[in-house]
Parts: structure tokens; sequence; C-alpha cells
């Protein structure tokens, strides 16, 4: 988490050497990514930046109590089952409190005043929910946030473009979030 808040830093401060808007950061990720992603978001909020203007969360892991139903709805789910994803929590957590909101940032004390974002969930993944309810924690903080359920697909349909018929769409609709978010309109004379 720190050397993902360090990379951020870095990037942030090298903006325009790298061609980047300064001012237009985004941050995305899927599954553990997707909960680093949300965890970046809560650090630059909490340490005065940098800003961050869009989070892509596609089926992020969020809550690292594993409370969310779908862990039971989906215990054997395709890609990865409920046990496997707890076996993955414990490596990732080595003993650490699993409702600290450093690692589940569903369980932040407010989620008010972090950037629009679009989270993308698969029907048949055991952390759905994680996705949905940080989703619903967003938009009552009045975060803009949009979120997708890609009915039929399991945990990392978007690393198997050509096997899962919705990873397509859901790329399309992540680029074109990032791009409403971080493309400046044209001005023209």
């Amino acid at each position: 988490m720190e050397d993902c808040y360090a990379a951020l830093v870095d990037v942030a401060g090298r903006a325009a050497e790298l061609g980047a808007d300064p001012d237009r950061i985004a941050v995305a990720g899927d599954s553990a990514g997707g909960n680093l992603a949300a965890v970046m978001c809560l650090l630059a909020r909490d340490r005065s930046g940098p800003e961050i203007a869009f989070q892509g969360l596609i089926y992020p892991a969020t809550d690292m109590t594993l409370s969310s139903q779908s862990l039971e709805d989906n215990a054997e789910a395709p890609v990865i089952t409920t046990r496997e994803a707890r076996k993955m929590r414990d490596t990732y957590l080595g003993g650490q409190d699993p409702a600290n909101p450093l690692v589940s940032p569903l369980k932040a004390a407010t989620h008010e005043g972090l950037p629009p974002a679009l989270i993308q969930v698969a029907e048949h993944d055991p952390i759905r929910d994680d996705g949905l309810r940080y989703g619903e924690a967003l938009r009552a903080a009045g975060v803009p946030v949009r979120t997708t359920t890609y009915v039929g697909m399991p945990h990392g349909y978007m690393s198997f473009p050509n096997v899962c018929r919705s990873a397509t769409q859901a790329l399309a609709e992540l680029c074109s979030e990032l791009s409403t978010a971080l493309v400046r309109p044209r001005v023209t004379d």
C-alpha cells in the first residue's frame, strides 16, 4: 500500500515530464488492484494529495472482513472460490486487522471527498457485493458513482476477452469513463 502511494506521489510530481495533466490523475485496478486503487483515494484525500480525478474499480475487494453475502452465494464460483478468497486475504493481511480501512476501504469512517468512481462487478463472483456495497457507501457520501454488474461473468472476466463476452464491453465502459474524467475539452477560438 505504501509502495503504491509512493508511486502515485512520484507520478503526480512528474506528470508534466510524463506528458500528463497533473490535475487529471486517475487510479484503476482489478480485484486486489481495485482494493489498492480505492485505498489510494483514501490516502490521497487524508494526506492532502495528490488530487485524484477518477477511480476505476474492477471487481474490487473492499471488505477484508469478508462479510459480503456474495461470498456465500458464489462460494464455489469459477476462477476464485470463497475458500481461495479467504486464503488470499489471510496471506495479504499477515495477521493485520481486516477491518482497518487501509485494507478494507469500505470500513472508512467517511467516504466524503473521494473522487468519482466506476465500479464494475461480476455476477458470479464471491466478492461481487464488496463492489456493490462500496458503490452504495460512495453514493451515500455524495460521491458520483456508476456501478455495473456484468451478468453471467466470473471474477477476473476482464482478463479473458476472447472467452468472456462482456470483457470488451466492460473495457469500453472503463475507457469511456476515464476519457470523460481525464480529457479536457478542446478550446477553439
